[in-house]
């Protein structure tokens, strides 16, 4: 299995050897300027070999499955859907049905963690962008209180 490293701003990355947990910490900045997936061959002083890949987003993603409501206010839509990623500055949804939407709509979000309470969160966003029935929206707000700033930091 490939475990995903989140390239820090000083495109330094922590490798975790996945036999003895030994970590190191790596210069990464060859391999920012490559647009495609980067995936790394790592051999641990213990002679374990493995893989990794470089996550360079801002902020790492957690893949999860919760229903959701999608309210778009400038068609007022109320379309049904599912995150299937999350992370502190957005989340993806898969839409159930095709509708027609535009890049910078604004959108209300209604769900419920997978939290031991099954916290109720709204939040509001923007879409940023779409492919088919995958929408990419972006959050207001990067900085997350209570139970969804938890959730995406320790769940």
């Amino acid at each position: 299995m490939t475990q995903t490293i989140l390239v820090k701003e000083d495109l330094l990355a922590f490798i975790t050897c996945p036999s003895c947990q030994q970590v190191k910490e790596e210069d990464v900045s060859s391999f920012i300027g490559v647009k495609s997936r980067v995936r790394i061959r790592c051999r641990c002083s213990c002679g374990h070999s493995f893989h990794v890949q470089l996550e360079r987003r801002q902020f790492a993603r957690k893949d999860v499955s919760l229903p959701v409501v999608c309210k778009v206010r400038e068609r007022g839509y109320k379309l049904k859907g599912t995150v299937t990623d999350i992370s502190q500055s957005g989340l993806r949804v898969h839409l159930s049905t095709p509708v027609p939407l535009d890049v910078g709509m604004r959108v209300d979000l209604e769900f419920n963690l997978d939290d031991r309470d099954h916290s109720f969160i709204e939040k509001q966003g923007v879409i940023r962008s779409i492919s088919d029935l995958e929408v990419g929206m972006a959050f207001d707000s990067t900085q997350h209180y209570g139970k969804l700033g938890l959730y995406i930091e320790f769940h």
